[in-house]
């Protein structure tokens, strides 16, 4: 009867472990993304608030959750986390700058990742605002997506899901940095 409830606690303790989700890492500058900022000419911007969508359910914006395991957002919020992704590559690039007369703010509008068989799902949206001095100067949604093989096994399948929701943060700043329109307005002169 021992051995019995050792094994059952050994396989209570396993099954547990399997659903523990790594923290999400500080925001890192991409070289990709430096190099973007660098080469469009880009005036000194700063990162305004991002927030999330209105209307939006209050825990789409504090945590994610794939079958038996969630992962919290950094700070409180994915929206701010999308911020800080933004602010890193500012950084790295040189152009973040707290008294620039352009501001970029965002709206995180929707947030999903599935580690569905056969293939798992994640999707990431937000409403960018530029404001030059307070006036609008861009304003578009943008949106990255991305699916994968997702097998049946929870401690394979949950963190890989993870792992491709949270690549989309900085797909998304990518994007930004990289839309015509938002390198228009975006140029220094």
């Amino acid at each position: 009867m021992k051995f019995h409830s050792i094994v059952l606690v050994a396989l209570a303790s396993t099954s547990l472990a399997a659903c523990a989700v790594a923290p999400v890492p500080p925001p890192q500058a991409s070289m990709e993304n430096i190099q973007a900022v660098r080469a469009g000419g880009f005036a000194p911007m700063r990162v305004g608030e991002f927030t999330p969508g209105p209307g939006a359910p209050s825990q789409m914006d504090k945590k994610v959750t794939v079958r038996a395991g969630s992962q919290a957002a950094p700070s409180g919020s994915y929206a701010k986390l999308l911020g800080e992704t933004l602010e890193a590559e500012l950084k790295g690039a040189g152009k973040l700058d707290p008294n620039a007369a352009l501001t970029v703010s965002g709206v995180l509008t929707q947030t999903h990742v599935d580690s569905a068989m056969p293939d798992g799902s994640a999707k990431l949206e937000a409403h960018f605002t530029l404001k030059k001095n307070g006036a609008v100067a861009f304003d578009k949604t943008l949106a990255v997506d991305s699916t994968w093989k997702s097998g049946f096994i929870g401690a394979v399948a949950i963190p890989d899901a993870f792992n491709h929701y949270n690549g989309l943060f900085p797909q998304l700043v990518s994007k930004l940095l990289a839309d015509p329109d938002f390198k228009a307005a975006a140029k220094a002169g």
